[in-house]
C-alpha cells in the first residue's frame, strides 16, 4: 500500500511538471499584422533651423506609414510582431522608401503614457526616435 502511494505521488509530480514545460507563452510567438494597441494616426513636432517640422507615424492592421511634409513616405509592410514587455513590441517586415527596400526591417515601438516611440533597430546600441501623440 505504501509502495502504490508512493508511485502516485512520482507520477502525479511527473505529470504535473511535464504538463507546465510543455505551454508555451503567447507574448513569444509572433502574429501578422500590428498590435491593436499600437494602431491610429500619431504625430510629433519640432522645429528644424527655426522650421516647424510635423511627422505623422500612421498605424494600420498590416501596414506603418511615416510621413513628413515635402519628403517621401517610409513605408513598413507584411508585418509580424512580437510583445515584448507590458508596452514594448517588436515588429519585423519589408521597408520602402522611394530608392531603398528592406526585406528584413526591424522596428521597436514602446507604448507609454498614450505616447508612442520607436527606433528602427532592436539593439540597445540605438536611440528612440521621439515621443508622438495621437
Amino acid at each position: 500500500m505504501k509502495k502504490l502511494g508512493q508511485v502516485m505521488v512520482i507520477a502525479l509530480t511527473t505529470i504535473m511538471v511535464g504538463g507546465v514545460a510543455a505551454t508555451t507563452a503567447d507574448a513569444a510567438t509572433w502574429h501578422n499584422g500590428t498590435p491593436k494597441a499600437l494602431r491610429g494616426n500619431w504625430q510629433r513636432a519640432y522645429k528644424d533651423q527655426g522650421t516647424k517640422i510635423v511627422m505623422h507615424f500612421q498605424v494600420k492592421a498590416k501596414t506603418i506609414h511615416l510621413t513628413r511634409k515635402h519628403a517621401t513616405t517610409s513605408t513598413w509592410s507584411q508585418l509580424k510582431y512580437q510583445k515584448v514587455g507590458k508596452q514594448t513590441y517588436k515588429l519585423k517586415g519589408t521597408f520602402k522608401s522611394k530608392d531603398l527596400t528592406d526585406k528584413d526591417a526591424r522596428l521597436q515601438i514602446v507604448l507609454k503614457n498614450h505616447k508612442l516611440e520607436f527606433k528602427n533597430a532592436w539593439s540597445s546600441k540605438y536611440d528612440y526616435l521621439g515621443w508622438y501623440h495621437k
